[in-house]
């Protein structure tokens, strides 16, 4: 009885399961349970607690009404206006560069560039740039600097006398100190692998060809967290010289007599650099080169943690910098994700790019016809430069100049030298005349093979990848969602003002001001000046600024004053001396001092408990109002479309079930091209038996019909 009752819920799931696995039809849209569970296992929260069945049942319910909109969206055409696909299509470019990288090669890059950021290299170089695209000339005339080097000749005077790089009057060629990833990969490279006192060997780099001159390296300084205080020179007059010079001097002062204490509310008060100064002067953690060389020796010359500056200054003003805390270079793994990012923006990544491209031209067969490159040698000449119809030489798509023999797409099968010409010609406008043809052909053939494999990869990832697939098809609905959400609801609740009232009134006792006071906070410098502060408050009719005027006629730092409206809660200073009492026993005008402190505080006026005007909480009504056009929304959705539930599938899924992955290394089994009979044979077999139709076999093009593209060498 057992073994039947296995038998039975055996043959109903596999029954279910043959049913194309459909969990959920919304409208005309079906939704495999593979595809659910994927969505469902990657967004459901760690934190998530609920047991598996409410757990799911929750995130179906929120699916529901995530398809829902979707469904509407498609049914209006929105994923067929132009916005969109351009959207989309960005989205894809940035998604599918995980897809083609070499784990391997970007592991060793990442290793690299973690070990070279343990060392600083300082350096100075001589640059020759290339012009009119004549690299032998720059490479000549690098190549005979490099051998007076050789022969002992000065490497300044060489730099001053040579040097394109126009830095080089006021460095002398000494770019100074350096570490991994600032600079770019191949000089990078020269700097590290060149011991000190060395000189490289040439180096290309986008600028042009490079001596690297490697004049010391050290262990990494790690990176520095510093707070400081800024005065800004407005402008370069004397008086506003003087004025900055002797207010950084008086702040530096005071920080001498109180020992650095107070220098997080001096940053507050008088740094005019506002960012930071409103967390006390903090600045984020940097390292070597990344501020004005002046500033950062500074703050890595503090020895010791709380140590401070003498006044000096910068481009930016005048500045004291205090040191907060040091930390030698992080452990691998706690960079690795940022150094990851770092290493995809830098040029370093073409060399994962280069892996890549011929591992996929293995996996999709691509075969050349060199031969058929030929051609360009010739028909790029003057008259292409200045605007002739190259096309007109070609006939009708000219000669095959390769195929890739793995690929079922006859449009993406096949490239032809109609294709390279067209290429060639769009990017006419960026080249010059100048540049030897040859080198100039090969260069643009060489992008032009790695640009069509990529495309020919990326535009297969969706049947390759189901997880590919799916992240496609999260942004293809996530951007449609979007824009009809802010249509219906965002847009709506935003621009709807006769609404928005009417949902203001109707709930408007659930918006309230608690109970509030308008308050000035008076702090005077020492007991002195706290006593000339309160009798100044004491008269009737003396504004703050004549107060300041006067308290702070020898110095800008007797008094200060802070004014704001405080609830309960939002300032510890106001809590103790209002909010701990009565309410109702504050008055308008009083005047309290604060026990123990230089501090008085003076209320300006009592706001009782109020209902919030629409034109003060105006976003957060907004957002309410926003939640009920939502829930309005999707209930007229669910009776314009029918929701179908596949209960009895979702009852056999457990937490434990894993949707069938697609096998990639299966996606190009149906070729066969071991040998020319087999890749004839299943070429025809694909695509019918025709001159049309081509595979390549053994470094040559043929078409179905076996008949070989035999070609000279001056086509």
């Amino acid at each position: 009885m057992k073994n039947i009752t296995i038998y039975i819920i055996l043959f109903v799931i596999s029954n279910l399961f043959a049913q194309d696995n459909i969990l959920l039809k919304v409208g005309e849209e079906k939704i495999s349970v593979d595809d659910f569970m994927l969505t469902y296992h990657k967004n459901r929260l760690e934190t998530d607690t609920l047991p598996f069945t409410e757990s799911l049942q929750e995130y179906l319910e929120l699916y529901i009404k995530f398809k829902l909109k979707v469904v509407e969206a498609e049914q209006l055409g929105l994923d067929t206006l132009p916005s969109f696909v351009r959207e989309l299509e960005g989205y894809k470019r940035q998604l599918v560069k995980p897809y083609l990288t070499d784990s391997k090669i970007s592991d060793e890059l990442l290793d690299e560039a973690y070990n070279r950021l343990k060392e600083e290299v300082s350096v100075s170089h001589i640059l020759i740039q290339v012009e009119n695209n004549d690299t032998i000339q720059a490479l000549e005339k690098i190549l005979a600097i490099k051998k007076k080097v050789d022969n002992g000749e000065d490497f300044v005077k060489l730099a001053q006398d040579f040097s394109d790089d126009p830095s080089v009057k006021d460095n002398n060629g000494n770019l100074g100190y350096f570490t991994a990833l600032y600079m770019v990969y191949p000089f990078e490279t020269a700097a590290y692998l060149t011991p000190v006192g060395g000189v490289s060997e040439p180096v290309k780099t986008r600028f042009g060809y490079h001596l690297v001159k490697v004049n010391d390296k050290r262990d990494s300084r790690g990176e520095v967290k510093v707070s400081h205080i800024m005065i800004r020179v407005d402008n370069n007059s004397e008086s506003s010289v003087n004025s900055s010079r002797k207010k950084i001097y008086e702040l530096y002062d005071s920080l001498k007599f109180h020992k650095g204490s107070n220098f997080s509310d001096l940053a507050k008060k008088y740094s005019d650099d506002k960012k930071s100064g409103s967390k006390g002067g903090e600045l984020e953690w940097f390292g070597t080169n990344k501020m004005v060389k002046n500033f950062e020796e500074i703050s890595y010359s503090l020895d010791s943690i709380g140590a401070f500056s003498q006044p000096f200054q910068t481009e930016f003003g005048w500045h004291i910098v205090k040191l907060l805390d040091r930390k030698s270079l992080p452990l691998f793994e706690e960079m690795k994700e940022s150094l990851k990012k770092k290493i995809e923006r830098d040029s370093r990544s073409q060399k994962t790019r280069d892996v890549v491209v011929n591992r996929l031209k293995n996996e999709w067969g691509m075969v050349e016809n060199i031969k058929a490159k030929h051609l360009f040698y010739k028909i790029i000449n003057e008259d292409f430069f200045s605007g002739a119809d190259i096309l007109e030489k070609i006939n009708s798509n000219g000669h095959v100049m390769f195929v890739f023999n793995n690929c079922d797409n006859l449009s993406q099968r096949t490239v032809f030298q109609k294709d390279f010409a067209e290429y060639m010609t769009t990017y006419r406008n960026r080249l010059s005349k100048d540049i030897n043809v040859r080198e100039l052909v090969d260069q643009f053939y060489n992008t032009f093979k790695e640009k069509k494999i990529l495309e020919l990869e990326t535009n297969s990832l969706e049947k390759k990848y189901d997880d590919f697939r799916l992240l496609i098809d999260e942004y293809h609905d996530g951007i449609l969602l979007f824009n009809l959400s802010e249509e219906k609801v965002w847009n709506k609740a935003i621009q709807d003002s006769l609404g928005l009232a009417k949902f203001y009134e109707k709930n408007k006792n659930n918006y309230m001001w608690p109970d509030r006071v308008s308050m000035k906070i008076y702090s005077a410098k020492d007991e002195m000046i706290y006593k000339k502060l309160i009798r100044a408050i004491g008269k009737n009719g003396l504004s703050d600024n004549k107060l300041l005027e006067k308290l702070n006629k020898n110095s800008e730092l007797n008094v200060s004053i802070e004014s704001g409206i405080f609830s309960e809660n939002d300032n510890n200073l106001i809590d103790d001396y209002i909010f701990s009492q009565e309410f109702s026993e504050i008055s308008k005008g009083d005047i309290i001092r604060v026990k123990n402190t230089n501090q008085v505080l003076f209320v300006v006026d009592i706001l009782p408990s109020s209902v919030k005007l629409l034109s003060e909480i105006k976003g957060i009504v907004i957002s309410d109002y926003q939640i009920l056009l939502e829930e309005e929304w999707v209930n007229d959705l669910r009776l314009k479309y029918e929701v179908n539930v596949n209960a009895e599938l979702l009852s056999l899924v457990d937490d434990k079930y894993v949707s069938s992955k697609f096998d990639a290394s299966a996606f190009n089994q149906k070729f066969n091209c071991n040998d020319f009979q087999s890749c004839f044979l299943t070429t025809g077999q694909l695509f019918g038996y025709s001159k049309d139709v081509f595979f390549g076999w053994n470094n040559s093009i043929f078409t179905t019909e076996v008949n070989p593209l035999t070609m000279g060498d001056d086509e």
